[in-house]
């Protein structure tokens, strides 16, 4: 059961509640919501070491869009797995699990408390739960998945991939999911349905102690807006230019995140650069609403700030 509280109650708890030998906190709450500010307000206060848990935040190339800590925050309290990642890499997040179960020694080793600050559910529950134990699946694999779904289209696509697991493509129908289900299956002959009834790995081996940050629905949805014209006004359409003429596959993270694909569209020529604010602003408003959902399904806090 969670409690609620404010900051300064909850800065005041933390008091040499927390070792840095057993204990990892977790700050989670939907975008533009407040949570750097708190970790770093925490981490201050029990000598903590802020680790990103946002899978965008991770790319060195998503600075504004990703709203990644500026630098002098990050000279401030210590900060890791924040813009270490190629945008040309198809990283995922049992890419990330690995990093962070290393980064989490390296913090034991300088006697600090992490904390995990983030809004992708995905990410936080391979923190506490760990992941299904899917091989990585072979890059060769992958192109000859999406080749053969370019070749037969999206229903007969779907038509084979429910042969293979007709559990998951009965709740699983977009075309990257599809897409996952297939290349696991032609790699491995075994579907995503026994992969996901198979023990978890690679969870934190920490005592969890668990944060939500809330805010009301209308104060996180303006939050969002006045964000994302804040990062048009530091220049994020130059961030996306130099991220196009790199010619990275469409199809990676970083290209359909928040932002970066309707800017993208509008640097293209298909739609007009107010239609792509528009549309942008749309997309990470249904973001919010999508992690405020999330949390209140898949995560149990042990306490709740409101902001």
């Amino acid at each position: 059961m969670s409690t609620n509280t404010n900051l300064e109650n909850f800065i005041s708890y933390s008091t040499n509640r927390f070792s840095w030998e057993n204990d990892v906190i977790i700050i989670a709450g939907p975008t533009a919501v407040g949570k750097s500010k708190i970790a770093i307000d925490l981490a201050k206060s029990i000598n903590g070491v802020i680790i990103n848990a946002d899978s965008v935040q991770v790319y060195k190339d998503l600075n504004i869009l990703s709203a990644r800590p500026n630098k002098i925050t990050i000279e401030t309290i210590e900060h890791c797995l924040y813009g270490y990642v190629s945008s040309s890499t198809n990283f995922s997040v049992a890419n990330w699990l690995s990093d962070l179960n290393d980064i989490l020694v390296e913090i034991k080793k300088k006697q600090k408390i992490p904390i995990l600050v983030g809004g992708s559910g995905l990410y936080i529950s391979a923190a506490v739960n760990g992941l299904a134990p899917i091989p990585n699946i072979l890059q060769k694999i992958k192109d000859e998945s999406n080749l053969k779904f370019n070749q037969i289209g999206l229903e007969s696509f779907k038509e084979l991939v429910s042969q293979i697991d007709p559990i998951f493509t009965h709740k699983n129908l977009d075309k990257h999911r599809l897409i996952r289900a297939y290349s696991v299956f032609k790699q491995t002959n075994k579907n995503l349905t026994f992969w996901y009834s198979q023990p978890r790995i690679g969870k934190i081996d920490k005592k969890v102690f668990s944060i939500l940050i809330s805010s009301e629905r209308a104060i996180i949805y303006k939050n969002c807006d006045l964000r994302f014209n804040q990062m048009l006004g530091n220049k994020a359409i130059e961030e996306v230019i130099k991220l196009r003429n790199k010619n990275i596959n469409r199809d990676f993270p970083i290209m359909k995140s928040l932002g970066v694909k309707w800017l993208l569209s509008f640097l293209d020529g298909s739609i007009s650069y107010d239609y792509a604010v528009e549309l942008s602003m749309r997309d990470t408003r249904n973001y919010a609403k999508r992690q405020m959902t999330w949390f209140r399904h898949n995560y149990i806090p042990q306490i709740t700030i409101k902001l």
